[in-house]
């Protein structure tokens, strides 16, 4: 009898291997900040967005998303996070988990730093975000 795998598994490694950011910076890993919750932060999400299926119908592998959102006072810290961290440190990667494999993580979208619909209380200016976008391919082994 075969050992079932959970696709968790593959999620788990694929955040496991995302960069840690300076001290200070607060990190959502497949969840939001509450509410009451005051940037700096990063939203970390892993998802599947589809499969890839043969004329036979059978699935020959997932397609899967990451989303790395950086959220801060400056324009010039979510930029250090995207351009200084995360897009050297994740573009081209591959991962191998228990029982999957994926094809290379591959930089889709990049927003570039914009301001966001939240205002800090102590400056009264919004503050700015960055959200990169990863593509892969995974299959089960």
């Amino acid at each position: 009898m075969s050992k079932i795998v959970s696709i968790m598994q593959l999620t788990s490694t694929i955040l496991d291997h995302i960069p840690e950011p300076a001290a200070g910076w607060k990190v959502y890993r497949q969840t939001t900040p509450k509410p009451t919750e005051k940037p700096p932060w990063i939203i970390e999400t892993v998802t599947t967005s589809g499969h890839i299926v043969g004329e036979t119908q059978r699935v020959h592998s997932g397609i899967g998303v990451l989303t790395v959102r950086a959220v801060s006072t400056t324009t010039d810290s979510v930029n250090v996070i995207a351009d200084d961290l995360m897009i050297p440190a994740l573009a081209g990667k591959r991962f191998v988990a228990n029982g999957f494999d994926t094809g290379a993580l591959v930089l889709f979208s990049d927003s570039g730093a914009y301001a966001a619909g939240l205002t800090a209380e102590d400056t009264s200016l919004l503050y700015q975000v960055r959200l990169l976008t990863f593509h892969f391919n995974w299959s089960r082994l």
